[in-house]
């Protein structure tokens, strides 16, 4: 028995597009008791090639008010979906210079809601949406599950999308190979961004962080340069990814404004917390305050401490917080 079905409250609805969607009725069965069992998801939508192939969404929700005039239920539900894929389509890209694999999930969350994307298979995605902020941890974690148990039940590899469950926030070893890059005038901010650093980077989960104030770079650190991680370095430098990522937060001040955008039909409060999961690791942009420009960074490369690695870079933005 599909242990999603006997949690089951409610009978989501099933937005097909009859040409296209009759091949994925073991998926759409899928979705729809994941949807009956997560509350928070408004609504899944599966997106081949840049096509909404069907959608499901929870009984009693309103359709979005902006469909189009000639699209019908699955298309006005699945547009946000859809653009999102196209939009982690181009991060991908972006982010192929790290050379950590491809882009395989995607969370963007705000205060009254946020998204998920991920990757099913070559051009196959999951979208899902959910219409609460808080709601975004529980949708995002069935997501996680769901297309682990399809991507096993196709015989191919559970890819571990949001890391390994099993894994929890050990104690931090200090690091005697933490590089500092710390670019603020005030040298009792600068002491005080060194110990932050100091207690919460390390080699087994969060491996670099960075702190933005108005999009300008204040202080960043990492851990590349211990011994324990030069596996990571054999294609990509250690001073050729540091500039990387560098770009990469610029790059995103662009895409942000487009993502905003895509994620408008759910909500148009501001984005806080964005995680870009990748095949060896994930990268993270946590909001410290309202300021568009103020925000933390993180990375990790190991793909089994992402929830932790995130759950340090939060320990290390409170500290960052409270200390502004």
């Amino acid at each position: 028995m599909n242990p999603d079905a006997s949690a089951a409250v409610s009978e989501p609805r099933l937005l097909s597009v009859p040409q296209v969607s009759q091949n994925y009725g073991h998926l759409s069965k899928e979705c729809r008791a994941a949807v009956a069992a997560c509350p928070e998801i408004r609504s899944l939508t599966h997106v081949v090639r840049n096509t909404v192939v069907f959608a499901v969404r929870e009984a009693d929700a309103d359709p979005f008010p902006d469909g189009l005039s000639w699209e019908d239920e699955a298309d006005t539900e699945g547009r946000p979906g859809r653009r999102l894929v196209r939009w982690v389509l181009a991060t991908n890209e972006a982010m192929g210079p790290l050379d950590v694999g491809y882009l395989m999930r995607t969370l963007v969350v705000t205060r009254d809601g946020g998204m998920q994307c991920s990757r099913l298979h070559a051009a196959q995605y999951l979208v899902g949406i959910s219409a609460s902020g808080p709601g975004c941890d529980a949708m995002d974690k069935k997501m996680n599950k769901l297309v682990g148990r399809i991507r096993t039940g196709r015989h191919q590899v559970d890819e571990l999308l949001g890391g390994d469950d099993e894994e929890v926030k050990e104690p931090v070893v200090p690091s005697g190979s933490l590089f500092m890059h710390v670019l603020t005038r005030d040298p009792q901010e600068a002491q005080r961004l060194r110990s932050t650093w100091h207690r919460h980077l390390n080699t087994g989960d969060l491996h670099y962080a960075a702190y933005y104030r108005d999009w300008s770079l204040v202080c960043s650190g990492d851990t590349f340069e211990h011994q324990e991680l030069e596996d990571s370095f054999a294609v990509v430098s250690v001073a050729a990814r540091r500039a990387i990522y560098r770009d990469l937060v610029s790059r995103l001040r662009e895409g942000l404004t487009e993502l905003a955008g895509i994620i408008a039909p759910v909500t148009r409060a501001p984005i806080r917390r964005l995680v870009l999961d990748v095949v060896d690791g994930a990268f993270y942009m946590h909001w410290v305050g309202d300021g568009e420009g103020d925000f933390v960074v993180g990375v990790t490369f190991r793909q089994p401490q992402v929830a932790v690695a995130e759950e340090r870079l939060r320990d290390l933005m409170a500290d960052v917080r409270d200390r502004r």
